[in-house]
């Protein structure tokens, strides 16, 4: 059971008199019990980095590998400054291929070389091996611990090679079938394995309908291929269709919430999660600074397109009342718009041969929310700030105008940066609010200017 907020704080208090007085005995009774997540949350909620240290070195080295692999960045950062080579090799030689991976990456290389140097040749050869591929890609993601078993096997022996690999593999979900090129064929499920008899021809029974991701697919695709097919373990093959690994439900749940935080942050002009670790206010004052300029040089263009037409809101000054209105909800709408599009492309749910028709969607929806908002602005203008119904009607039409376009913005340049292989996330926030600002004064004024000349 997961330790809520409450029980974290008695054990933390409990934690820090038994570390105080050195009783090691008691401390590992109370973490025993815990899982590792729950372990890793009451070490992260210690402010003493010396208890910290204390505390993680009471476990023995398979907990704490597990442990190490759920503390938050900052943390394990730390911590890790702190333990000895010995420590470090003896951590990894328990972590499974991706995750001992994973781990060394955040390792500077003379330490990472050091601790490979020291750790067990079996373990060695498989995180060089995944090494060799792409953070982000299935080649990066995928652990090397598989079950498989030839075509020609039997039930029986699909079972024995559970059996001989069951300290190496961890969570067997399935036994992969593979030909005598090492080619995935097919799947058997332990259900599969259970129901048969033991002569039964694993070529008779196993599912041929395997779905298998290339080791160059980018890792957002491989979440959504795994989310599309209801996969909780995803076999990876090379160009030649040969089994190389299995990327497991754990690793594609942590894609999904790294990718989910990537674009939040993008989508709030945020370079990366480095500032949320980041102690310094000037290197994080300098990783917000060039959106922030964005957005001010957006600011000095709508304002250079007010001075443009300086004489037209002299003539009638209402019209400036409504600058606000029209440039914010061509922003929120530019906003909305984008959002739909970036989730849409994340998920794969949106797709380039779809864009004619995500387009005349968007444009018909914002057409109908645009008419009732303008009509709502027209009805405000003319009966209760009592102008004339000329002017209600520009602002009305130009309103209809900006939402109509900010929404063909908000559409279009996502796709069009996913084609240029860009983050389509970067199109929103200060991109799309400070776009949609500039165009929709401009077609607000543009229209007032033409509406006042003719009067």
């Amino acid at each position: 059971m997961a330790m809520e907020e409450k029980d974290l704080a008695t054990i933390r208090d409990d934690i820090l008199f038994f570390i105080r007085e050195k009783q090691d005995a008691k401390l590992l009774n109370i973490l025993l019990s815990m899982h590792p997540s729950d372990i890793a949350e009451l070490i992260q909620s210690l402010d003493d980095d010396q208890a910290q240290l204390y505390l993680f070195n009471l476990l023995d080295a398979e907990l704490a590998s597990n442990v190490i692999l759920e503390l938050d960045d900052f943390t394990r950062e730390k911590l890790v400054e702190q333990l000895g080579r010995k420590r470090l090799t003896a951590l990894v030689d328990e972590m499974d291929s991706d995750d001992a991976t994973d781990f060394l990456a955040e390792l500077s290389d003379e330490v990472a070389e050091e601790v490979l140097k020291s750790a067990e040749e079996e373990g060695v050869q498989e995180v060089r091996q995944l090494m060799k591929h792409k953070e982000d890609t299935a080649g990066g993601l995928m652990a090397l611990e598989i079950v498989t078993v030839r075509d020609d096997s039997t039930v029986r022996e699909a079972i024995q090679e559970i059996r001989k690999k069951a300290e190496e593999v961890e969570d067997v979900y399935n036994v992969y079938v593979v030909d005598r090129d090492g080619k995935l064929v097919g799947f058997l499920t332990l259900k599969d394995l259970i129901l048969h008899p033991g002569d039964t021809p694993v070529a008779k029974i196993m599912h041929r309908d395997v779905h298998a991701v290339p080791v160059t697919m980018d890792q957002e695709e491989v979440a959504n291929f795994a989310r599309r097919y209801d996969l909780i373990a995803v076999p990876v093959v090379d160009e030649q269709g040969r089994l190389l690994g299995r990327i497991t439900i754990d690793d594609i749940v942590d894609v999904m919430q790294e990718e989910a935080e990537e674009d939040i942050q993008r989508m709030a002009g945020l370079a990366d999660d480095e500032e949320l670790r980041e102690t310094s206010v000037i290197k994080i004052a300098r990783v917000r600074l060039p959106w922030l300029f964005t957005g001010l040089m957006g600011g000095l263009i709508s304002a250079t397109v007010l001075s443009f037409y300086q004489a037209s809101l002299e003539k009638v000054l209402s019209l400036a009342f409504f600058v606000p209105v029209i440039t914010a909800m061509g922003g929120n709408v530019g906003i909305q718009s984008s959002a739909i599009v970036v989730r849409g492309l994340a998920t794969g749910e949106i797709d380039f041969k779809d864009i004619f028709k995500r387009l005349v969607k968007e444009l018909k929806v914002s057409f109908m929310n645009g008419a009732i908002l303008a009509l709502t602005i027209f009805l405000v203008v003319r009966i209760g700030w009592h102008e004339q119904v000329g002017i209600a009607l520009l602002v009305g039409g130009a309103l209809l105008t900006v939402i109509f376009v900010a929404s063909l913005i908000g559409t279009t340049v996502p796709l069009i940066l996913k084609k240029l292989n860009i983050d389509p996330a970067l199109a929103t926030g200060p991109f799309i609010t400070t776009s949609n600002d500039i165009v929709g004064l401009f077609i607000y004024l543009a229209l007032a200017s033409q509406f006042l000349e003719k009067i």
